[in-house]
């Protein structure tokens, strides 16, 4: 019995120390084979959008990001087009269609595919990642392949993408700014606090009760989205994870917020994320979650669902603190 109980120690002991996310394996996955040049982040001048087929496809690749739920939102006027679940819009998440830096921008984001998505375990084409968000911050269905709608999205993301080599390039503004990674290696995030925050900050746009405040009329959207509930991203989407929120939180909320002069401390944005993603706060499932981050070696740490490699709580991973789980 002591033997089985000594072993059993030693495989916790060495389970324990296995980090939750293998980096190397996934810049491993991720490579391309050559190093990306710098460049300056560059938005296009729409005056130069041409008078063309490909130009109108671009106009109405930007008028599906600003207005989608007037298109193929849940209360579109043609019931064969309602492929969103709910009333957000692209630009809600990547602001000012689009092109906000360091809010998830597309500028330069045909370049980077295809590449390798660790939540699906494989490569995937920029078609993929638009339909990753009709199921997931829209908590809706994928957009037909060569429909109309997806033609347009991938052209006006190809537009927003012009001078950027195929391959991708490392560009100040892309993606998101992290909040200070030592902290939340030392500490969980605090709920309660960022209750406290998202009175002084969120309510007055986004409601007492996350509701968002609705524009009026069928398909007509919101003029702050809701945050959870049933009109809102579902639980596989990036916003649900914490570190994601608290990233794009910290660099453009609340309005008016950015990279160079931010308004909640990375602390508060950190909180305030943790508060809006509460279990206690209702969303939508996203239908087959248990699926994402199938190979748990390249599983994001904040992902509140396992199985994992580590031994960390559902808990752990979705609070912190990420000492145990995160390893530079």
């Amino acid at each position: 019995m002591r033997k089985v109980v000594l072993i059993s120690t030693a495989v916790a002991v060495c389970v324990s120390s296995v980090i939750a996310v293998d980096l190397k394996e996934l810049a491993k996955r991720s490579d391309k084979g050559f190093k990306k040049p710098e460049i300056e982040y560059k938005i296009p001048d729409e005056s130069k959008i041409p008078n063309n087929a490909y130009g109108e496809l671009v106009k109405y690749g930007k008028e599906l990001t600003v207005n989608t739920y007037k298109y193929i939102g849940p209360e579109a006027a043609d019931p064969k087009m309602r492929y969103s679940g709910n009333n957000l819009s692209c630009q809600n998440c990547h602001l000012d269609a689009g092109t906000k830096a360091y809010s998830a921008p597309f500028v330069g984001t045909f370049a980077e595919f295809p590449q390798y998505r660790p939540r699906e375990d494989t490569i995937g084409n920029l078609t993929d990642r638009v339909n990753g968000c009709m199921q997931r911050s829209m908590n809706g269905y994928p957009l037909p392949v060569g429909s109309k709608e997806m033609r347009a999205f991938e052209a006006y993301i190809h537009w927003l993408s012009q001078g950027v080599p195929v391959g991708g390039s490392k560009m100040e503004g892309r993606g998101l700014a992290k909040v200070d990674r030592k902290m939340v290696k030392q500490r969980a995030a605090d709920p309660k606090a960022g209750e406290k925050v998202y009175q002084t900050h969120c309510a007055s746009c986004h409601g007492d009760s996350g509701q968002g405040l609705k524009n009026e009329g069928l398909a007509s959207g919101y003029m702050y989205p809701p945050l959870w509930g049933p009109d809102s991203y579902n639980k596989g989407a990036g916003m649900f994870r914490l570190l994601k929120a608290a990233d794009f939180i910290k660099s453009n909320m609340p309005l008016g917020a950015t990279h160079e002069a931010p308004i909640l401390t990375d602390a508060e944005a950190y909180d305030v994320a943790a508060f809006m993603n509460l279990d206690s706060h209702y969303r939508p499932e996203k239908i087959n979650r248990s699926s994402d981050f199938p190979d748990v070696k390249v599983k994001a740490a904040d992902v509140p669902k396992g199985p994992y490699l580590d031994t960390e709580s559902e808990t752990t991973h979705k609070f912190g603190p990420y000492g145990k789980i995160i390893k530079n």
